[in-house]
């Protein structure tokens, strides 16, 4: 073996953690009273923190990853996360918002190991899927106030839930969830209102 080797990915893997590492920081003191667990992944471009809103008393607990690109080579719309006041981002929540919106009203709660993603890859047989263009119309996650998320959940491009909303752990959303009701199960189905 080579120790060439051994030295250059210890070098790049000290280099990745000095960027996150980085990132965070720079998170936090745009944003004061937001609290992030050091264990917390913020990737974004360095200049597009303009993409980035965050509220007032907003928590983000351990081992979340948070992707935001304004720009991407997949789609021409641009990327935002926004997290209104109060937000709870739970443990091992993954959040992408790159070709798309992703907004999480104020009091919501993204239950543990949820996924929300902005946009997804168009369907063609003609193009490998990994690289293929994205689907830009169906686009943007948009979750209203005092909306909880159950854990587990996926919630996929072009989906709505609304204000006061319960979405059961484990479901998966593609479309639009109306105020004030319970939905659960894959795909997500009504189960009552509130």
């Amino acid at each position: 073996m080579n120790p060439v080797n051994y030295i250059l990915i210890i070098l790049r893997e000290l280099k990745q953690a000095w960027i996150e590492r980085l990132l965070r920081y720079r998170i936090q003191y745009n944003n004061p009273t937001l609290y992030t667990h050091h264990s917390v992944i913020w990737n974004y471009g360095f200049n597009w923190l303009d993409s980035l809103e965050i509220g007032k008393g907003v928590h983000v607990m351990p081992g979340a990853e948070i992707i935001v690109f304004k720009k991407t080579r997949h789609s021409k719309k641009e990327g935002k996360l926004i997290l209104k006041d109060h937000t709870v981002i739970t443990t091992g929540v993954n959040i992408r918002a790159a070709g798309g919106v992703i907004e999480v009203g104020e009091y919501s709660a993204i239950g543990e190991h949820c996924i929300l993603v902005a946009a997804n890859h168009s369907t063609d047989k003609d193009h490998l899927h990994v690289g293929s263009p994205w689907d830009e119309d169906r686009t943007d996650v948009i979750i209203g106030r005092n909306v909880w998320i159950g854990a587990n959940s996926c919630l996929l491009a072009g989906s709505r839930v609304g204000d006061n909303s319960i979405v059961g752990a484990g479901s998966v959303v593609t479309g639009e969830i109306p105020a004030n009701e319970i939905w659960a199960g894959v795909p997500a189905r009504k189960i009552k209102d509130l």
